[in-house]
């Protein structure tokens, strides 16, 4: 996920800028936890640099904010799928989703939702699409 800032960054500007950069960071010390998680349970832990990022063709800022809450969303479905499936790191991966789901809250504020609708489901999955995108 820090890639797919890193492929945005360049088109935010102002609070959306300030915002993405330290989501941004954020997902880096997420990685690095990881990493050093499964190091310290003996597996591999190289990240997957092959992996393919879009974000080329993103041209409005609503584009841009649109893409990151859709990597959001995904990130917090694949973390509560690998929350499930684990019997160690379950903390981590737990307070790395709770963290994702803060980010999906001021990226509906980002795009324009009222304050209360930037309050998260209950058990917040990453299904829910940006405001708008109902």
């Amino acid at each position: 996920m820090a890639r797919a800032y890193d492929r945005v960054l360049p088109r935010l500007h102002g609070a959306d800028f300030a915002m993405a950069r330290r989501f941004r960071a954020q997902e880096q010390e997420h990685v690095d936890a990881i990493l050093r998680a499964l190091r310290g349970l003996g597996a591999s832990a190289e990240p997957d640099e092959d992996e393919e990022i879009e974000g080329e063709a993103l041209r409005t800022r609503a584009e841009v904010l649109d893409f990151l809450y859709e990597v959001e969303s995904v990130s917090i479905d694949d973390g509560l799928r690998a929350i499930a499936n684990l019997t160690a790191q379950r903390s981590l991966l737990g307070s790395i989703v709770a963290n994702q789901a803060q980010h999906l809250v001021l990226l509906r504020r980002a795009l324009g939702a009222a304050p209360p609708a930037t309050v998260p489901e209950a058990f917040e999955n990453g299904s829910a699409p940006p405001p708008g995108k109902e």
